[in-house]
């Protein structure tokens, strides 16, 4: 289960009424919870207890890790260590480990001539970028159209998924890609894309969100996008 502020709240947060679990808004009228002190995990507990109504929360910058890739296998970490001291050149451990991604000039990671899509589908991939400073956005979350699907950008902001090149979300050759990171850092995003087969990748700049850092407005929960099905 993941969360996002769709529309931030301008209030200042030191004008409001100190409560116990945060402050009251006098706009509102609205109690709004301080979640700037609490872990990723108190977060998610929190949210996860059964309430009535919205939810208002303020919160921090930096309270939430981004997506880690997942680390390779201890016997795979040998082998490598192994070969880095004789000055070979590795064997074939995992497609990974033998055909490591190529960038292309984009910045995007290289995917399509690794795996070959079922016929009648369609790779989209590319990297999503902080506007501010042009690195990857990791953890940002890339959804196809209005659907629960689509794919999560890994620790250089890249992202891939492979759909059905004739698939409702999918008109007149084009498909909506809604992007959004950090609710404490960037504003949602919607990005058309022409579908080919073989189309180029992409690069989408998140642009930042006013007083960048902190947040507060009302809680939107959903689940994070699912890979898509390919018939």
């Amino acid at each position: 289960m993941a969360f996002s502020v769709p529309t931030p709240c301008s209030q200042p947060w030191a004008d409001m009424t100190p409560t116990a679990d945060g402050r009251f808004c006098g706009s509102c009228q609205h109690e709004v919870v301080d979640f700037s002190r609490l872990s990723e995990a108190e977060i998610m507990a929190w949210l996860a207890q059964p309430r009535t109504g919205s939810i208002c929360g303020f919160f921090r910058a930096g309270q939430f890790a981004p997506v880690a890739a997942a680390p390779r296998p201890r016997w795979q970490r040998w082998i490598l260590a192994a070969v880095a001291v004789l000055g070979l050149k590795p064997a074939v451990l995992t497609a990974e480990a033998a055909t490591p991604p190529q960038p292309d000039p984009t910045g995007a990671t290289e995917q399509a001539g690794r795996y070959a899509a079922p016929k009648g589908t369609v790779t989209i991939r590319g990297r999503v970028l902080d506007d501010s400073t042009g690195l990857g956005v990791a953890g940002a979350e890339v959804f196809i159209g209005d659907t629960n699907y689509g794919a999560v950008t890994d620790a250089q902001g890249n992202f891939s998924f492979t759909m059905p090149q004739k698939w409702a979300p999918v008109q007149k050759n084009r498909v909506q890609l809604r992007v959004q990171g950090s609710p404490f850092e960037f504003k949602r995003q919607t990005v058309a894309v022409a579908v080919s087969p073989a189309p180029r990748p992409l690069i989408i700049r998140l642009q930042s969100v006013e007083g960048r850092g902190n947040i507060m407005g009302k809680i939107m929960r959903h689940d994070p996008p699912q890979k898509p099905p390919l018939r």
